[in-house]
């Protein structure tokens, strides 16, 4: 299928083919002109169907096949030469962009490129961001549909068990890097019926020690399988998680690291991590 019918029949746009550039020939405002550089982002525009004002995105790393298909025709960008040569009006990222290249967002806004860099921390910071990567987009009514069916998946929050299953988060590493209490999947553990047994760190995510990890008595261990830069995979995981008889003895839940990240594929971490907690609650 070519490029374009690929883009329109995904996005569920117009032809991805009519997309205008920055200004009509008659000087009307076009769509705007999007480079997103995180996987958070980019799957939130697929699901907004703007994904036709996507005009570079960065190496996906961890994306649903439907959204791959989706980005097939989309340029990747690295770098600011390369993303300024799309001409966006906006940049979209996540927090993380900020923290490895200041440089690079500096760089971008020297320019007068608007960058957008949230950091969710909770399920309602969610649906936040999917209100202002639909503003962005020029398409706030579809972020509004979003939102509505994020919160109705998400249901109403219940009262905390008066003793949640305690769980350890195994992203990746030696010592273990783990998440704290400013990170989404923190908020959906809770709403889950479980507690992170580091969500008294004041961060979103840290390097902790085994030591501090065991010490904490986790009854359940989420792994994330994803392998990064020679960290491994979730075999590599419960093998070094096996070093360690009071942890390698625990059920694990391995999930893709989408599901952890703050967008739109938490819905289905939650699911995961209900479905999960139901099984091994005392």
């Amino acid at each position: 299928m070519p490029c374009a019918a690929v883009l329109a029949a995904a996005a569920g746009l117009a032809a991805f083919a009519a997309r205008r550039d920055a200004r009509s020939p008659a000087g009307a405002p076009g769509p705007p002109r999007l480079v997103s550089l995180h996987d958070v982002p980019t799957e939130i525009l697929v699901a907004l169907g703007a994904a036709d004002r996507l005009v570079g995105v960065a190496e996906p790393v961890d994306l649903p096949e439907d959204v791959t298909r989706v980005l097939a025709c989309i340029p990747c960008v690295a770098g600011a030469e390369a993303t300024l040569a799309r001409r966006p009006d906006v940049v979209l990222g996540m927090g993380v962009v900020a923290e490895q290249d200041p440089d690079f967002v500096a760089a971008l806004r020297r320019e007068g490129v608007e960058v957008f860099l949230p950091d969710p921390a909770t399920v309602e910071d969610l649906l936040g961001l999917v209100r202002e990567v639909a503003a962005r987009a020029a398409v706030p009514g579809h972020g509004e549909a979003l939102v509505a069916q994020v919160r109705a998946e998400v249901g109403p929050e219940g009262a905390p068990p008066p003793d949640p299953l305690r769980i350890f988060v195994y992203d990746c590493g030696d010592p273990p890097f783990t998440a704290g209490g400013r990170t989404v999947l923190t908020d959906l553990i809770r709403r889950a019926g479980g507690r992170n047994v580091f969500e008294d760190l004041a961060t979103d995510w840290s390097h902790v020690s085994w030591e501090a990890a065991i010490a904490r008595a986790p009854e359940l261990v989420v792994i994330h399988s994803y392998a990064y830069k020679g960290q491994g995979d979730a075999g590599d995981k419960r093998r070094t998680l096996s070093r360690f008889p009071s942890l390698g003895r625990l059920p694990v839940l391995v999930m893709p690291l989408r599901l952890s990240l703050g967008g739109i594929g938490s819905l289905e971490g939650l699911r995961r991590l209900r479905a999960a907690i139901k099984e091994h609650a005392r």
